[in-house]
């Protein structure tokens, strides 16, 4: 599901920066009931390893 945005990262840094307020969204997101946890990272362009870390991280309160 492709919105039509395209993101140029240029420069030395090619790692998009999450805020922790999208990291926590997209979490919450992907432990609603019923949600498919690769469908909300595919949607937000996240790898599933992200957000499963992410995940595992808000879980022990380390986020």
């Amino acid at each position: 599901m492709l919105d039509g945005r395209i993101e140029i990262i240029t420069g030395r840094d090619r790692r998009r920066r999450w805020s922790i307020a999208d990291k926590l969204r997209i979490v919450a997101e992907a432990e609603e009931p019923g949600a498919c946890f690769a469908h909300v990272a595919d949607r937000n362009e996240v790898t599933r390893g992200l957000l499963w870390n992410w995940r595992a991280h808000v879980r022990r309160g380390t986020l």
